[in-house]
């Protein structure tokens, strides 16, 4: 277990929905991400604390929902499936830009 993070790739699963709102199958896409391993407390988006055991930081933009989930292998040979409950889309100061993604599971 990291508490500074490690690099790592992830598999990113983002559900979809069609033209009439139904859910469709996500399809998963491999990125390359820093995943820190550390159970903390973090405000959801409804201010409520909720507890967390990764964070997961992706570059640049992502697209990023609440039916998310992530698929990694951890140091020990362990696949981990993270399930998203925060994130948070971080930008360079005073730009519109995104630096970054960071996903709380």
């Amino acid at each position: 277990m990291s508490l500074f993070g490690y690099p790592a790739t992830v598999t990113h699963y983002h559900p979809g929905v069609d033209e009439w709102g139904r859910p469709i199958p996500a399809d998963p896409v491999v990125k390359d991400a820093k995943v820190v391993e550390e159970q903390k407390l973090v405000k959801n988006a409804r201010g409520e604390d909720i507890q967390v055991a990764y964070t997961v930081y992706l570059e640049g933009v992502n697209a990023v929902g609440m039916d998310d989930w992530l698929m990694y292998t951890n140091a020990l040979d362990i696949e981990i499936r993270i399930e998203v409950k925060h994130y948070e889309i971080r930008k360079y100061l005073g730009t519109d830009d995104v630096k970054e993604v960071v996903l709380y599971g």
